[in-house]
């Protein structure tokens, strides 16, 4: 937003009764800093600028274009050309008119000393050579006054219409403004509310050259108790206030309904709660007395905010929805035939057409499904992004047999009747390697970050790629290490120090990762180039990825980088890398679009493999078994162990 916008007070349209008063005074021809000083809001102009000119024409000038724009929303357009006539041009501010004979008498011979013949001639000799072209003009002036002060007055009287949500956002917004918002297809008020409600309180971030202040100002416009009767919508708290700032008080408020919205949102009718379920065990050992209670109990023994907390919500949040709303049954009354009809809808959804669709299922297909990235409490938000994958389907039903089950070990259920469904059973799978990048792959992820200039964010860059290709880390993982989580040892009856760090895995299980030497080398390069003079002088609290703003200090220490942004972070990069190798290999380059950070889990798994390190060895490495707090090197086949993880010395070299 420019900064006359803001030294305007908003950058909406709000003509208020003192900028018409103003504008009527201009036309009228009367002195600008006389009618800024009568008019004008102190907000507005402060009291050295009120008397400036400059200042009095550009409002004028603003008051023009917002006239244009209100004169649009009417659909009177010839009106506001007429107000733009400039009343100099006009010739509105000029001598007086010429005036009658008695007028004249009364100022040239109030003693009445000349005959009316005399008197005739002395008038005829002053105006007669204006008269018949200066009237005409003088004539034409005041009926383009008169349409201008007609227009003026019709145009006070429309300004006060109410917005509709069909209204175009040139009709209501600063004509900059709009055009920035209809570059982007935002057309109509129910486009910016619709952007709003989806994108929360950064919509802005969606609109080039849309600023946060703008932004406040359209959101606080769109809040007031006229606008928001008048267009029939309430805009949620998290388009009003940073996700920061919401609390869990402020979510708890929010109005719970009975259709498809998040757990915390979603209210079970009573007659579906599960109270009084058919398949309720006895003596329960939970104190959850309907089924979204034992549910919540059931997520709460994971750490909140946790992948796992997220995915396992998730899933029965789904699960929750489909039961009370598709199948109209409560979760503690399903059946085996009921779970297996989940299975199928999660197989349908998303690939059937909508009549295929209607023959199976209540609920239209749209109401579950949702584009990515929308806001759990969005209006637009909704369980599922697209269809899900066969590996998807199979987690989200794994997942539901252990929360049934765990919900069967309390007596709060008598029997799982997910343990029927075959496809669901035990079983092992192989790593999957389609999500992996090949050596050859690799190396060109490594030529390209060569390729990168060597600034801040290129070294940050390297350093995650590395940590992530070396350690096979989880995105959880890897944000939350820190220089304390990094400790030497020295194998028996070797001499050099080795390094490994501890990683805290699902479950809070613990494993330890050794690192090779060139990881060793990027992570002390990394610190010295945050500002530490040796790895030595790190302290143990410092996050291993620091974001790029965090600035160091005694009392609280480097800021870690977040999960979602460490994510972001890596894929942007290789949305770079794709595109350069686009014309040289479109494989390739769609490839990488794909890639991820969990895809570098599965790369150094893959890697490791090819460098002939035993599956056993890369499964302790991920974490795929439970491991207790002993190092995986001190078992009883720690000479093997140890052989098998030198393999992994040459996985890592960047340069």
């Amino acid at each position: 937003m420019t900064a006359k916008w803001i030294s305007r007070g908003t950058v909406l349209i709000r003509l208020g009764r003192h900028h018409f008063a103003f504008f009527r005074g201009y036309l009228d021809g009367l002195d600008l800093r006389q009618l800024s000083e009568r008019y004008i809001e102190p907000s507005l102009a402060d009291a050295a600028e009120a008397s400036d000119v400059r200042v009095a024409k550009a409002l004028v000038s603003w008051i023009e274009e917002q006239l244009m724009v209100a004169a649009r929303r009417t659909g009177t357009p010839s009106d506001a050309r007429v107000l733009r006539m400039n009343a100099e041009k006009l010739g509105l501010i000029q001598e007086s008119a010429t005036p009658d004979l008695e007028e004249f008498r009364d100022e040239r011979d109030p003693h009445q000393m000349f005959s009316e013949q005399e008197l005739l001639a002395l008038f005829e000799e002053e105006y007669g050579n204006r008269a018949a072209g200066g009237d005409r003009r003088a004539k034409r002036n005041m009926r383009l006054r008169a349409r201008q002060i007609a227009a003026l007055n019709k145009l006070e009287g429309l300004a006060s219409a109410d917005p509709r949500l069909d209204d175009g956002v040139d009709g209501w917004l600063d004509p900059t403004i709009a055009r920035r918002l209809i570059a982007v297809g935002i057309m109509t008020l129910n486009d910016l509310v619709t952007i709003i409600e989806a994108y929360g309180f950064r919509w802005y971030t969606k609109v080039p050259r849309i600023g946060i202040k703008a932004a406040q100002y359209i959101v606080e416009w769109l809040l007031l108790p006229e606008t928001a009767a008048a267009l029939g919508v309430s805009l949620s708290i998290r388009s009003v206030r940073r996700r920061s700032e919401i609390n869990e008080s402020m979510l708890a408020a929010l109005p719970c309904r009975s259709e498809i919205v998040p757990i915390e949102q979603f209210q079970v009718p009573q007659a579906l709660s599960g109270a009084g379920g058919t398949n309720r065990g006895g003596r329960s050992s939970l104190g959850a007395s309907h089924d979204l209670d034992a549910i919540n109990t059931w997520l709460a023994r994971r750490k909140p905010g946790s992948h796992t907390h997220r995915a396992y919500r998730k899933e029965a949040e789904r699960f929750l929805l489909w039961s009370v709303l598709e199948a109209r049954k409560a979760i503690s009354s399903l059946t085996a035939e009921d779970c297996v009809s989940y299975r199928d809808f999660l197989g349908s959804l998303g690939r059937e057409t909508d009549e295929a669709w209607a023959l199976q299922f209540s609920i239209k297909q749209d109401r579950w499904l949702g584009r990515r990235g929308i806001d759990r409490f969005s209006s637009r938000w909704r369980p599922f992004e697209g269809p899900l994958s066969p590996s998807s389907q199979k987690t989200a039903l794994i997942i539901l047999q252990g929360m049934m089950q765990w919900l069967v070990g309390q007596n709060y259920l008598h029997n799982n009747p997910f343990k029927s469904i075959p496809h669901i059973a035990s079983h092992h799978e192989g790593l999957d390697v389609s999500r992996a990048l090949t050596i050859a792959e690799w190396q060109a992820v490594k030529s390209y970050l060569a390729s990168m200039t060597k600034d801040d964010r290129y070294y940050r860059l390297r350093f995650i790629l590395a940590l992530a290709y070396s350690t096979g880390c989880r995105l959880s993982e890897l944000s939350s290490l820190k220089r304390g989580d990094m400790t030497p040892f020295v194998r028996a009856g070797e001499q050099e120090t080795q390094w490994e760090i501890v990683v805290c895995g699902k479950g809070d299980v613990i494993r330890k990762v050794q690192i090779n030497r060139q990881l060793v080398a990027e992570v002390e390069s990394y610190f010295l180039r945050r500002g530490y003079d040796c790895l030595a002088a790190v302290p143990a609290h410092a996050p291993l990825i620091v974001a790029a703003n965090s600035s160091r200090s005694a009392a609280e220490g480097e800021a870690p980088l977040s999960s979602s942004r460490v994510y972001k972070l890596v894929k942007s990069f290789f949305e770079e890398a794709a595109a350069s190798v686009s014309e040289q290999d479109p494989a390739l380059s769609a490839k990488f679009r794909r890639v991820s950070t969990h895809w570098l889990r599965h790369t150094f798994a893959t890697h490791g493999i090819h460098n002939g390190i035993g599956p056993e060895t890369i499964r302790d490495l991920l974490g795929h078994r439970s491991l207790t707090t002993t190092s995986v090197y001190a078992t009883s086949e720690k000479d093997k162990r140890s052989r098998e993880v030198e393999k992994l010395e040459n996985l890592a070299e960047f340069d």
